[in-house]
């Protein structure tokens, strides 16, 4: 059986080859499934209507062409449950551009059938100043790279 790793990295290797079908399979179809996609919608949950979600955006004139990892991956696993964390950098297309999206990265798999699927995947990026109070953050202590 595979990583929960590998089983993220296919998922996103599905998704830069435009594979619907393997990107689905790497789902949980299960209801209680709970993703937040990037763009503007808040949450998704299901299994059905994160199938719908999937096949919006391969229709959608947008997609990743690659990635790296720029911290991380963090793994943890138990017998049912498995956590791939990290910040990823991923190359990008939309509305004619090109460009690099830094994400911070969670997925949260279960094993379903013999197999990792992902039962809730998060992406997020800082905010500038979310308390309006600067960064609280002494000189030199924030770690380089992820600004975390």
């Amino acid at each position: 059986m595979k990583t929960p790793l590998a089983a993220v990295e296919d998922m996103i290797q599905a998704v830069i080859d435009r594979d619907l079908d393997a990107v689905l399979d790497a789902f949980s179809s299960e209801p209680d499934a709970y993703v937040f996609p990037e763009g503007p919608r808040w949450t998704t949950r299901g299994g059905d209507r994160i199938e719908r979600g999937w096949r919006a955006y391969f229709e959608a004139p947008v997609g990743i062409d690659a990635f790296r990892w720029a911290e991380g991956p963090h793994l943890f696993e138990s017998d049912t449950l498995g956590q791939v964390t990290g910040v990823v950098d991923y190359d990008v297309h939309g509305d004619g551009r090109e460009g690099r999206l830094r994400m911070r990265m969670t997925w949260l798999l279960r094993r379903e059938r013999d197999r990792w699927r992902v039962v809730h995947e998060h992406g997020s990026q800082p905010l500038a100043d979310p308390y309006g109070a600067g960064d609280w953050w002494p000189d030199g202590a924030r770690p380089l790279g992820t600004g975390a």
